[in-house]
């Protein structure tokens, strides 16, 4: 009875600890992300200068889908592992 309350109580736990590394791994690529995007728009202005109006949005809108796919790649719903 304790050893199946200790297996529970660490899957529990460990389930905490997936949340937490997929936490900081979306927060990683947004600031990754941020960073790309701003070195792009930089390059896009340098090279053409008449778009850079576009690049703001259009770059803006990459980057939320980027942290939207990484949410749901890395905070997803898991599927439930069977209980035995």
């Amino acid at each position: 009875m304790s050893l199946a309350m200790y297996y529970r109580l660490r899957s529990v736990i460990d389930s905490w600890d997936e949340e937490e590394r997929g936490k900081a791994k979306v927060i990683a690529g947004a600031i990754g992300g941020l960073l790309a995007w701003g070195v792009l728009l930089v390059v896009g202005v340098l090279l053409a200068p008449r778009y850079a109006g576009l690049l703001l949005p259009i770059g803006f809108l990459a980057w939320v889908v980027l942290v939207v796919v990484l949410i749901r790649r890395h905070l997803g719903a898991r599927p439930r592992k069977p209980e035995s």
